[in-house]
């Protein structure tokens, strides 16, 4: 199990729902324990039937994997 300690709203994530077949990148838009509302960033179309139009998901800390720094580079 991943642990996310201090998750933090307007903050970017890397979340992993167990219904998604792959990670999505969102932006954090509230926090009430240990549910979130993220806004999906990017997402894996295989998964496109699983994000409505207002791209907004719940999910619980535990599917979020790590956040998005700026330091991360991606090749």
């Amino acid at each position: 199990m991943n642990q996310v300690d201090d998750i933090q709203v307007g903050k970017r994530y890397r979340v992993q729902p167990s219904h998604f077949h792959r990670t999505f990148i969102g932006n954090v838009k509230s926090v009430d324990g240990s549910t979130i509302v993220f806004e999906i960033e990017n997402f894996e179309l295989c998964d496109e039937g699983k994000v409505d139009d207002s791209r907004l998901i719940t999910v619980d800390t535990v599917d979020v994997k790590y956040p998005m720094d700026s330091s991360y580079f991606f090749s």
